[in-house]
Protein backbone atom coordinates (compact mmCIF):
# COMPACT_ATOMS: atom_id res chain seq x y z
CA UNK A 1 0.00 0.00 0.00
CA UNK A 2 1.12 3.51 -0.82
CA UNK A 3 2.09 6.35 1.27
CA UNK A 4 -0.68 8.79 -0.07
CA UNK A 5 -3.84 6.22 0.52
CA UNK A 6 -2.73 6.04 4.59
CA UNK A 7 -1.70 9.31 5.51
CA UNK A 8 -3.84 12.33 7.40
CA UNK A 9 -4.90 15.49 5.76
CA UNK A 10 -5.67 18.54 5.82
CA UNK A 11 -2.19 18.94 8.11
CA UNK A 12 -3.11 20.88 11.50
CA UNK A 13 -0.69 23.55 12.04
CA UNK A 14 0.43 26.35 14.45
CA UNK A 15 2.63 29.59 14.20
CA UNK A 16 6.05 28.99 15.75
CA UNK A 17 5.09 32.65 18.58
CA UNK A 18 2.05 30.39 19.38
CA UNK A 19 1.98 29.33 22.85
CA UNK A 20 1.73 24.88 23.96
CA UNK A 21 -1.78 25.77 25.25
CA UNK A 22 -3.10 26.79 21.66
CA UNK A 23 -1.54 23.77 19.96
CA UNK A 24 -2.68 21.77 22.77
CA UNK A 25 -6.44 22.95 21.70
CA UNK A 26 -5.84 22.70 18.26
CA UNK A 27 -4.89 19.01 18.58
CA UNK A 28 -7.80 18.35 20.89
CA UNK A 29 -10.19 19.98 18.66
CA UNK A 30 -8.74 17.83 15.63
CA UNK A 31 -7.69 14.67 17.63
CA UNK A 32 -4.20 14.50 16.69
CA UNK A 33 -1.35 13.74 18.56
CA UNK A 34 0.79 16.20 16.62
CA UNK A 35 0.79 19.84 15.02
CA UNK A 36 3.19 21.23 12.14
CA UNK A 37 4.86 24.28 12.64
CA UNK A 38 4.59 26.72 10.20
CA UNK A 39 4.15 30.53 9.00
CA UNK A 40 0.60 31.20 8.28
CA UNK A 41 -0.25 28.07 7.20
CA UNK A 42 2.54 28.16 4.61
CA UNK A 43 3.74 24.41 3.85
CA UNK A 44 6.38 25.17 2.02
CA UNK A 45 8.45 26.62 4.64
CA UNK A 46 7.57 23.95 7.76
CA UNK A 47 9.80 24.97 10.85
CA UNK A 48 9.06 22.39 12.86
CA UNK A 49 6.76 19.48 14.16
CA UNK A 50 5.39 19.71 18.11
CA UNK A 51 3.94 16.02 19.67
CA UNK A 52 1.42 15.68 22.71
CA UNK A 53 4.95 13.18 23.94
CA UNK A 54 7.03 17.13 23.83
CA UNK A 55 4.62 18.79 25.44
CA UNK A 56 4.08 16.19 28.46
CA UNK A 57 8.02 15.90 28.22
CA UNK A 58 9.38 19.72 28.13
CA UNK A 59 6.60 21.10 29.17
CA UNK A 60 4.14 19.25 32.30
CA UNK A 61 7.42 17.57 33.54
CA UNK A 62 9.54 20.64 33.85
CA UNK A 63 6.08 22.45 35.78
CA UNK A 64 5.97 24.97 32.82
CA UNK A 65 2.57 26.88 32.22
CA UNK A 66 1.77 25.45 28.54
CA UNK A 67 0.16 29.28 28.25
CA UNK A 68 3.64 31.09 28.89
CA UNK A 69 5.69 28.63 26.60
CA UNK A 70 6.00 29.38 23.01
CA UNK A 71 5.81 26.33 20.93
CA UNK A 72 8.98 27.28 19.02
CA UNK A 73 11.05 26.48 22.38
CA UNK A 74 9.64 22.69 22.54
CA UNK A 75 9.27 21.55 19.34
CA UNK A 76 11.46 19.40 17.18
CA UNK A 77 12.93 22.01 14.34
CA UNK A 78 13.18 21.41 10.63
CA UNK A 79 14.58 19.56 8.84
CA UNK A 80 12.43 17.23 9.47
CA UNK A 81 12.50 13.39 8.06
CA UNK A 82 9.89 13.13 5.36
CA UNK A 83 8.59 10.78 3.08
CA UNK A 84 7.36 11.08 -0.53
CA UNK A 85 3.35 10.37 -0.86
CA UNK A 86 4.36 7.86 -3.56
CA UNK A 87 6.62 5.84 -1.27
CA UNK A 88 5.36 2.26 0.11
CA UNK A 89 3.91 1.54 3.41
CA UNK A 90 7.12 -0.54 4.05
CA UNK A 91 9.66 2.67 3.53
CA UNK A 92 7.24 4.27 5.95
CA UNK A 93 7.52 1.83 8.56
CA UNK A 94 11.20 1.40 7.66
CA UNK A 95 12.19 5.38 8.28
CA UNK A 96 10.15 5.06 11.23
CA UNK A 97 11.82 2.31 12.73
CA UNK A 98 15.61 3.60 11.90
CA UNK A 99 14.54 7.07 13.37
CA UNK A 100 12.70 6.05 15.97
CA UNK A 101 9.72 8.40 15.66
CA UNK A 102 5.99 7.44 14.95
CA UNK A 103 4.59 10.22 12.66
CA UNK A 104 6.28 11.28 9.08
CA UNK A 105 5.23 14.07 7.21
CA UNK A 106 4.46 13.72 3.60
CA UNK A 107 5.71 15.41 0.66
CA UNK A 108 5.07 16.25 -3.00
CA UNK A 109 7.21 17.57 -5.28
CA UNK A 110 8.64 19.55 -1.83
CA UNK A 111 5.27 20.30 -0.52
CA UNK A 112 4.09 18.95 2.55
CA UNK A 113 0.31 17.30 2.24
CA UNK A 114 0.17 15.16 4.66
CA UNK A 115 1.62 13.04 7.54
CA UNK A 116 1.14 9.26 8.04
CA UNK A 117 1.82 7.62 11.72
CA UNK A 118 2.25 4.71 13.34
CA UNK A 119 -1.00 3.84 13.85
CA UNK A 120 -1.36 4.87 9.95
CA UNK A 121 0.50 2.00 9.06
CA UNK A 122 -1.68 -0.06 11.12
CA UNK A 123 -4.47 -0.11 8.65
CA UNK A 124 -2.01 -2.57 6.25
CA UNK A 125 -1.76 -5.45 8.96
CA UNK A 126 -4.19 -7.98 7.93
Amino acid sequence: MKVRDLMSYPIVTVRPESHVLEAIRRMADERKGCVLVARDGLLKECLGILTTSQIFQKVFASGLDPANVEVSEVMTPAPLITIDLNASSQEAAALMLKHDIRRLPVVKNGTLVGIITSKDLLKCVH
